[in-house]
């Protein structure tokens, strides 16, 4: 992808502001301490904490935290085999995953106030916490260094934008819909977003309907699976006793009515196609979510 750019357009370490979103007959205004930047289109994929998110929403309160801290690290597998797992807990979730060269991601979470930090140092923390859990999770905990341990609290926008454009500038990923790492959607959802906004902001197009038509159908679609991973996030963080034996025992007789029966309710998000041309191979198939015509 970086060879296939013009030479020179590629610029790393740069500040860079949102001068102007711009607008029909003016160009959007990037500054950068070498001049400023016309553009077409400026695409705001700046994160959760976005600069351009603010210039282009002002009055918009940005990210919330979510109540939950996290930690993750990857150290070399254990030498007994053991099952991939998301393990819940009070007031907390550990998981460990295989990577394809014999290490492990493991990640745990906890509800602390935002910004709590280890008095000594996250391995120690992650002792004290979970070195009672099941197997592997002591020996994935003993086997890091205090180095390999990162530590972020989990922000998200509970109050979503009212569009994910302004003049000529997009935004995607976590600066338009941040949200719990609880489904795994954070980076799928920044995919949708870069497929719908070449689709609907393609050259040669009105640039102007394009971007409304990528708010009317990304928006809808982030904000419900921001709902969503909040409502999972309070869930396999439940601290009250009663609670938690609710929910466990319902996990337990769902499982056993089928194994896919859980999963099933995840059909809504996993079940997601791109829209038509540029990427059908013959006519647009209409509706955002349907497939395209194929050969």
């Amino acid at each position: 992808l970086v060879a296939a750019l013009p030479r020179d357009s590629l610029r790393t370490g740069t500040a860079a502001r949102l001068a102007d979103p711009g607008g029909p007959g003016r160009a959007a205004v990037v500054s950068t301490p070498e001049g400023d930047i016309e553009a077409d289109l400026v695409v705001g994929a700046d994160g959760i904490n976005s600069g351009v998110r603010g210039e282009l929403f002002p009055g918009h309160p940005g990210p919330v935290y979510t109540g939950f801290t996290a930690w993750r690290l990857i150290v070399p597998a254990p030498e007994r085999p053991f099952e991939p797992h998301e393990t819940w807990g009070r007031g907390g979730v550990w998981g460990t995953q295989p990577l394809k060269d014999g290490r492990v991601y493991a990640y745990g979470t906890a509800l602390v106030p935002p910004g709590t930090r280890a008095p000594d140092d996250e391995k120690a923390e992650l002792t004290r916490r979970f070195s009672g859990w099941h197997d592997p999770i002591p020996e994935i905990i003993a086997a890091a260094r205090p180095e390999d341990v990162l530590r972020n609290d989990v922000w998200h926008m509970a109050t979503p934008l009212a569009a994910h454009h302004r003049g000529r500038v997009a935004l995607v990923g976590d600066a338009a819909h941040a949200m719990a790492p609880t489904l795994g959607q954070g980076g799928n959802q920044a995919i949708e977003d870069g497929v719908v906004l070449a689709h609907h902001a393609r050259p040669g197009g009105d640039l102007f309907a394009g971007l409304a038509a990528y708010s009317a159908v990304r928006v809808p679609r982030t904000t419900a699976v921001v709902r969503r991973a909040a409502r999972t996030a309070r869930l396999n963080h439940l601290s009250h006793g009663g609670l938690i034996a609710a929910r466990d025992t319902l996990m337990r007789a769902a499982h056993r009515l089928g194994p896919n029966l859980i999963t099933r309710g995840f059909s809504s998000i996993a079940d997601w196609r791109p829209p038509g041309p540029p990427y059908a191979a013959e006519t647009d198939a209409g509706a955002h979510g349907r497939e395209p015509a194929r050969r």
